[in-house]
């Protein structure tokens, strides 16, 4: 019994942990956008979540980490989002491309301060947080992946396109559009012929 009572403890302490990361998260996703990437710092998310720095720190090592957790709930809906989007769109290979990057480019503008935190900090390029990043941005972007295979396979790309090339060249252009988005303040219709004329242009070398 006292083994059987041990575990349920255990249990309930695995709870008030894990109820404590999610109010440390839930808070963090507010600070951050309250107060932007560089406004936000440990003390404020503790003072939010009503916790100590350390409780914090538990939740997440830093807060590029944290943020990194947020944003992971955000590429998993975008990705939900492109693959509906994927099922119901026709034409050629570039209109579904651009349609797809369309779409992300809106979802991440909603949330901008966040993702270009995570995407342009100069901190990201030796953090191991990094790779996380991007490996997100891979999995939201499986349907472009697959537009490209299905292009190659149905004889609108050549033979020789490098799926993994174009792939890695389509999300430098993206960040690119983003960057340029918010820099320059472009509309939606910008934005949009701006990432057609990348698309294309990427196409170009991938043609029969």
């Amino acid at each position: 019994m006292r083994g059987d009572d041990k575990a349920r403890r255990m249990t309930r302490r695995d709870i008030r942990r894990e109820a404590t990361k999610a109010a440390v998260i839930e808070a963090a996703r507010e600070v951050f956008l309250q107060r932007g990437y560089d406004g936000t710092t440990i003390k404020l998310i503790a003072d939010a979540a009503d916790v100590s720095p350390g409780t914090v720190l538990n939740a997440a090592p830093s807060k590029a980490a944290l943020l990194i957790q947020i944003l992971q709930e955000e590429y998993e809906a975008i990705q939900e989002s492109l693959d509906r989007l994927e099922r119901a769109l026709s034409g050629d290979v570039a209109d579904r491309l651009v349609a797809l990057m369309q779409a992300t480019l809106e979802a991440q503008t909603r949330h901008g301060d966040l993702f270009a935190a995570a995407i342009g900090h100069a901190w990201l390029w030796s953090d191991p947080v990094y790779d996380e990043t991007f490996g997100q941005f891979d999995m939201a972007w499986a349907a472009v992946r697959r537009v490209l295979d299905r292009g190659k396979a149905d004889g609108e790309l050549s033979p020789s396109c490098d799926i993994d090339q174009t792939l890695t060249a389509l999300q430098d252009f993206y960040l690119g559009v983003f960057r340029r988005q918010r820099r320059e303040r472009m509309d939606a219709s910008q934005a949009a012929a701006l990432l057609r004329a990348r698309v294309e242009l990427m196409l170009g070398g991938c043609k029969p």
